[in-house]
C-alpha cells in the first residue's frame, strides 16, 4: 500500500516517474547515483521511509539529468487547507455543534493531546546516511539469519556448530548496530579506531582494539566506504563460531 509523504523532499511516485521518464532501470539509477539499490526499490514500492539526505541526493540526481519535479507541498499544507492548523501549532478537529455536525469554516476547536518524540542527532550531513545504511543492511541480514531453523547435535547434545555460528553472527551484527546508534548521538564507544586497527595490522592491546578489528567493515562503511558495505552485504552466513565472531 502506498502512502503520501508531503513533508519529505521527494515522493515515491515522483521518484518512480522521474526514473522512467529518464529511461532508467532501478539498477541503472543506483549505479549512476551511487545510492543503494535496495533503498531505491523499497522507497518506490511505498513501504519505506528513507533518511532525508538520501531523498535530497536522489532528487538532485534526477534534476541533474534534466528532470523537473512539481513543487513539493509545504509541511502541513493538507492540514492547513482543512482548517486544522492553528496559530499555536495545535492540530485538532473543529468542535461539533449541538447536533453533532461540524460547521464549515468553524473557528472553534478543541485541542487534541499529542505526543512528540524528539531525538538529537549528533552526526551531520553524509555521516548520518552512511551510518543508517550500515544499520539497515545489518537489520536485513539479521532478519534473514533469524529465519534459519535451529538444529541440534543429537549425539553430543546442544546446538549444532552451524546454529551456534548463526546465533553468534546475529549477536555480532546487533552489537555493530548498537555502536552505530550510539555514534549517531555523539557517543563513540571504545574511541575512534586507528587505521592500523581497521586494517588488522595492529596487534590488539585492549578490548577496544579487538572490537574495532571485529567491526572493521562496519566502521569503514559508516564512513562512506561503499566497498566495505558491499562486502558486508555479500558475505555468506558463517559456518563456524570463530568465523562468525572474527570473519
Amino acid at each position: 500500500m502506498s502512502y503520501e509523504l508531503p513533508y519529505l523532499a521527494l515522493q515515491p511516485k515522483a521518484a518512480s516517474n522521474a526514473r522512467r521518464q529518464l529511461g532508467m532501470t532501478q539498477a541503472t539509477a543506483a549505479d549512476q547515483s551511487g545510492l543503494p539499490l535496495h533503498k531505491i526499490k523499497r522507497f518506490e514500492a511505498g513501504n519505506y521511509i528513507p533518511d532525508e539526505p538520501f531523498l535530497v541526493d536522489l532528487r538532485a540526481f534526477y534534476e541533474g539529468r534534466g528532470h523537473r519535479f512539481d513543487d513539493t507541498p509545504e509541511p502541513g499544507a493538507k492540514a492547513k487547507a482543512q482548517g486544522k492548523v492553528f496559530p499555536a501549532g495545535v492540530v485538532a478537529d473543529a468542535e461539533p455543534d449541538d447536533e453533532g455536525s461540524t460547521p464549515t469554516g468553524a473557528r472553534s476547536a478543541r485541542a487534541q493531546p499529542t505526543e512528540v518524540h524528539h531525538m538529537r542527532i549528533a552526526l551531520k550531513g553524509d555521516a548520518i546516511g552512511h551510518a543508517l545504511d550500515v544499520i539497515e543492511a545489518n537489520e536485513d541480514r539479521i532478519d534473514e539469519l533469524l529465519k534459519q531453523p535451529v538444529k541440534e547435535e543429537w549425539l553430543i547434545g546442544g546446538l549444532s556448530e552451524r546454529s551456534q555460528a548463526t546465533h553468534a553472527e546475529v549477536l555480532k551484527l546487533m552489537a555493530e548496530n548498537g555502536r552505530l546508534y550510539a555514534r549517531l548521538f555523539g557517543r563513540d564507544i571504545g574511541g575512534a579506531p586507528s587505521a592500523e586497527a581497521l586494517d588488522g595490522k595492529k596487534v590488539p592491546s585492549t578490548h577496544a582494539d579487538l572490537l574495532h578489528r571485529r567491526q572493521a567493515d562496519a566502521h569503514k562503511a559508516a564512513n562512506g566506504d561503499r566497498e566495505a558495505l558491499r562486502r558486508k552485504q555479500a558475505a555468506k552466513p558463517a559456518d563456524t563460531l570463530l568465523s562468525a565472531l572474527f570473519g
